[in-house]
């Protein structure tokens, strides 16, 4: 059967079943064939964030987001045009943290702040607007 005739049979079950089907190009594939379903279930399995006016930081208290294994970065995708600094723990330790620059994201649009980082890395963000509330997606 010919490739194309494989695609068409592809696409034609799947919408029949009524499920979302990602199609990537050869060329534009990784040689392991899962980059693209890596970066997909990093965006995937973003949560909300959510800073309250009055407060510099997120998320707010004294707890922290961990990064996962599902991304070997750190994005956001905020809901209105912000700062941001990203700021994380080296080894856990408190003592030991670091933030990188401030970074002006732009509403409804992914923007890496990191990269790099191992699963279970606690980090926060930082806002330049403390008396603004801001929402968001994190990926990490």
């Amino acid at each position: 059967m010919s490739a194309r005739r494989k695609l068409f049979t592809t696409v034609a079950a799947v919408a029949l079943i009524g499920a979302p089907l990602v199609i990537s190009s050869p060329a534009s594939a990784a040689p392991s064939g899962h980059a693209n379903v890596t970066a997909a279930s990093c965006i995937g399995g973003a949560w909300k964030y959510d800073k309250p006016s009055g407060w510099g930081y997120a998320p707010t208290g004294s707890g922290y987001y961990v990064t996962t294994d599902r991304c070997a970065d750190i994005q956001v995708k905020p809901d209105d045009d912000t700062q941001i600094k990203l700021c994380y723990l080296k080894n856990h330790d408190p003592g030991q943290e670091t933030c990188k620059g401030q970074v002006t994201v732009k509403s409804g649009k992914w923007t890496v702040l990191g990269t790099g980082f191992n699963n279970g890395v606690y980090f926060y963000f930082k806002f330049s607007n403390t008396s603004a509330h801001k929402t968001g997606l994190v990926a990490a």
